[in-house]
């Protein structure tokens, strides 16, 4: 075949080679397309329902790093109050629903508050109203930080799921009439912690509101699954925390204290 090709006449053969060059430049197109093809059906044929994400979109797994539920939260949708609950901006009822709500917790929305992990809030559970219940609340609260969905959060302390219609009430109140209480090894007997700020001491007749906060900060947390309250020691001067089935208190556990200001005037 090469000899004959060598015997043709120089024109003949230069279109020969031409024809041949268009011709395997034809043929290279056709596999690169034939290629793309398949490659777009293999990344394009699975189907995916609505509301999910597949591991080719970007799709993965949320997690917190902070072992207080086994349910990985997602960014929760804005549980603004509605406008018939609130009393004032710092002051709303928070309704669980499944929207809101992840296991063991729900999530608060409200601009005071929001990617504030320093926030002081004071939460009340609030009678349930529905017939053949008893109206009362049956496990411990406190609240915690989520850093990733930078919302605050209203837990049971027992990590029991928070049922979709419970209400809680929740205040934010002034920076000037809040702090947080750190229990630990100076300030802590047993189940007591003693308070030692200026709105509190002195002040027997100071009135508290009191929430377990799980994590000040957005840190890691301590739990404190037993019923709180507070009591005055006019020994010390000094108002405290207490566990009211006995139970000690855990260094490092936290409090958020709320303090009426029309009670902070120093005892006389």
């Amino acid at each position: 075949m090469i000899d004959r090709l060598r015997t043709l006449p120089p024109v003949w053969r230069y279109s020969l080679y031409v024809v041949g060059i268009l011709v395997l430049f034809s043929l290279a197109l056709g596999v690169g397309a034939m290629a793309a093809m398949v490659v777009d059906r293999q990344f394009t044929g699975a189907h995916v329902g609505p509301g999910k994400m597949s591991a080719l979109e970007g799709g993965k797994l949320e997690t917190t790093g902070l072992a207080r539920s086994s349910e990985s939260p997602a960014t929760p949708p804005s549980t603004e109050s509605d406008p018939d609950e609130s009393d004032y901006e710092a002051s709303f009822v928070q309704k669980a629903t499944a929207a809101n709500s992840r296991g063991d917790y729900t999530y608060i929305s409200d601009p005071s508050i929001n990617g504030d992990p320093n926030a002081v809030v004071v939460v009340t559970p609030m009678s349930s109203q529905k017939s053949g219940e008893n109206g009362v609340y049956n496990h411990h609260i406190g609240v915690w930080y989520e850093p990733g969905a930078r919302r605050w959060a209203i837990f049971n302390q027992d990590r029991a799921a928070v049922a979709a219609g419970a209400a809680f009430r929740v205040k934010v109140p002034e920076a000037s009439q809040a702090f947080v209480h750190h229990a630990d090894l100076l300030n802590t007997v047993d189940n007591y912690t003693y308070l030692d700020d200026q709105l509190t001491n002195g002040k027997p007749d100071a009135a508290l509101s009191i929430t377990p906060n799980w994590n000040p900060g957005g840190g890691r947390g301590v739990y404190n699954n037993h019923p709180v309250a507070t009591i005055y020691d006019a020994k010390v001067d000094k108002w405290a925390i207490y566990n009211e089935d006995g139970a000690s208190i855990s260094h490092g556990a936290a409090f958020n204290v709320a303090v009426s200001a029309d009670s902070t005037t120093p005892a006389k």
